[in-house]
């Protein structure tokens, strides 16, 4: 079964939507009584409520800089990997499960360099009308999409993907919703 879910920021609280699931509310640090390991920061928090009282997941920041996705009962689901906060060429966001497996997401897949590079003339064009109009250009980062695969496979099946507009998609059961989630709020808070 394929799990695709959505981020929805709002300035009261910041939510992951899963189609067809009740929200994934996201909490700043811990809730009270929960305990982290020693040596550990709490980063933010999963929960099923608002109020975050019964935590899908805890997020830590460990001493070596890495994340660690915690389940409820503190056993490690995975450790994640961000890329430096400079943003080089197809920065590597990288998952590491507690089986050994490593899973590397590299901003910019093939098929999606090809639809900017066909999109270049008209993004060109848009400047072009900007500078004219004396307007304000606002963002102009190419969005990419991402796609986590075993490192080695260039051709194997991706795990999780992210579309250009913040959509993710975790094929079958390859990898646990928690970390999906944690991976999908820590490449947006943790930069």
């Amino acid at each position: 079964m394929t799990l695709t879910f959505t981020r929805r920021p709002s300035p009261k609280s910041y939510e992951l939507r899963p189609q067809g699931a009740a929200p994934v509310h996201v909490l700043r640090g811990v809730p009270d009584g929960c305990s982290v390991p020693e040596g550990c920061e709490p980063c933010f928090t999963l929960a099923a409520e608002p109020a975050g009282a019964s935590p899908l997941a805890v997020v830590v920041r460990t001493g070596g800089g890495c994340l660690a996705v915690l389940g409820a009962d503190l056993q490690l689901l995975a450790e994640i990997r961000l890329p430096p906060k400079k943003k080089y060429w197809r920065p590597a966001h990288e998952i590491q499960l507690p089986d050994g497996t490593v899973l590397r997401g590299r901003e910019g897949t093939v098929p999606s360099l090809l639809v900017c590079l066909v999109l270049l003339p008209v993004f060109l064009l848009y400047l072009v009308a900007v500078f004219w109009s004396n307007s304000d250009i606002g963002a102009t980062d190419l969005q990419l999409r991402t796609a986590w695969k075993r490192p080695g496979k260039p051709f194997g099946r991706a795990v999780m993907t992210e579309t250009a507009r913040g959509r993710f998609r975790v094929r079958g059961g390859r990898l646990d919703r928690r970390v999906a989630y944690a991976q999908a709020v820590a490449s947006y808070w943790e930069r």
